[in-house]
């Protein structure tokens, strides 16, 4: 993609904005993949070397529904900027699917909430999904707030069950479902006459 090129974007908000996985980006996901909050908020311990990164960004040519993937961009600048990418692991039998999310710039600003809103909507009203969820390190009190104003609800905790920062800690366990999905789909806006 050029520099002058605008970015496919299949949702767009105020903030942020989703759109397809960019082959051009795939060292950048890689890197937001590698930053130090985003390998303790997945509780890892060792970052990931760049082949393991390339080949699973190399398989989105070969992606099935079994996997939503998208490019975050925050939308507050003249142009898109990505800084961020998320996907949700389908299960197509229970029609559900599990959300993760890596951010590399853009935190603070409402633009990870907002993209993972957009999120919500596409997995809602373009694949059908009847339940989104999530797990989320019980510390990790920004990544809580930021799911719960994108509209996730916590449904339990499981003990004991993860590491951060060296302490043993508790698991929020979140999930969304469409009847809850506040305000309009933007989705559903496209359809509209």
């Amino acid at each position: 993609m050029s520099d002058t090129e605008a970015p496919t974007l299949w949702l767009r908000g105020t903030k942020a904005g989703i759109g397809p996985l960019r082959a051009d980006l795939k060292e950048l996901y890689w890197r937001w993949e590698n930053t130090i909050p985003t390998i303790v908020g997945y509780n890892r311990q060792t970052p990931q070397p760049f082949e393991v990164g390339r080949l699973f960004y190399d398989g989105y040519e070969k992606s099935c529904d079994r996997h939503l993937k998208f490019t975050i961009y925050d939308l507050t600048d003249e142009r898109p900027v990505p800084v961020g990418a998320a996907q949700v692991y389908v299960d197509q039998m229970r029609r559900n699917g599990e959300y993760v999310v890596a951010m590399g710039e853009g935190r603070g600003k409402g633009v990870g909430s907002e993209a993972t809103r957009l999120v919500l909507d596409y997995a809602f009203h373009v694949t059908n999904l009847r339940c989104v969820h999530l797990t989320v390190i019980e510390p990790n009190k920004g990544a809580i707030r930021a799911y719960e104003k994108a509209g996730f609800k916590r449904q339990g905790r499981r003990r004991n069950a993860n590491q951060w920062l060296g302490q043993t800690v508790d698991e929020v366990l979140m999930d969304a479902i469409p009847e809850e999905f506040e305000g309009p789909s933007l989705v559903k806006r496209q359809f509209e006459s």
